[in-house]
């Protein structure tokens, strides 16, 4: 989210803190929308339940991100809300924020930003999920989130990662292993460096 954006949130809106354990959930898919939400600390996973019965991995929001933002617009929660760790969230009333956005037409073009943002990352992910390869599909994806020093700052589990390129973890490892045996890519925890 748009840091200024933020700062007028915290101020004008003075959202309710709440913490939650690794674990706990937020609210449930098909709860009825009530808040916005912002992560100050932590890490919450959103999974939607399929129709065969399993779930999938939507989003993962890191400290410093809103999260569930389609909610806005919605009457029920599309998915749930999963504290993966020990998390801080900063709820604000969504009826007082789609008010204040009304009133304050900066915050409402610097919110319109950010999804398009948003938008424009899901496309991304579409067309590396297209990517017949695995390899070329690691290696799409590596490429499009690696700062200019061709390194990339995972901000998520590589279970994770693997999943939403849509490839299993352990076709995921075992590409990863190829291109450090390869000598094309250098690997630590939390972190890749193409070569």
């Amino acid at each position: 989210m748009n840091k200024h954006i933020l700062e007028q949130f915290l101020t004008d809106l003075k959202p309710l803190g709440l913490p939650l354990m690794k674990g706990e959930h937020l609210f449930f898919q098909g709860d009825q929308v009530e808040n916005f939400y912002y992560l100050k600390t932590g890490k919450i996973k959103l999974i939607r339940n399929t129709i065969e019965g399993g779930q999938a991995l939507i989003h993962v929001a890191l400290a410093g991100e809103s999260f569930a933002e389609a909610s806005l617009f919605s009457s029920e929660y599309h998915c749930s809300a999963i504290a993966v760790s020990t998390s801080e969230i900063m709820r604000y009333k969504k009826s007082d924020l789609l008010v204040y956005l009304e009133q304050k037409p900066a915050a409402m073009k610097g919110l319109l930003k950010m999804f398009a943002q948003q938008v424009r990352d899901l496309r991304t992910v579409n067309e590396i999920k297209n990517i017949r390869s695995a390899k070329e599909r690691v290696l799409t994806f590596i490429s499009h989130e690696m700062n200019e020093d061709k390194e990339l700052y995972l901000s998520m589990p590589l279970k994770d990662v693997a999943y939403k390129i849509g490839l299993t973890h352990e076709t995921f490892y075992r590409e990863l292993k190829k291109l450090e045996q390869a000598r094309k890519l250098q690997r630590r925890d939390g972190f890749l460096k193409l070569l």
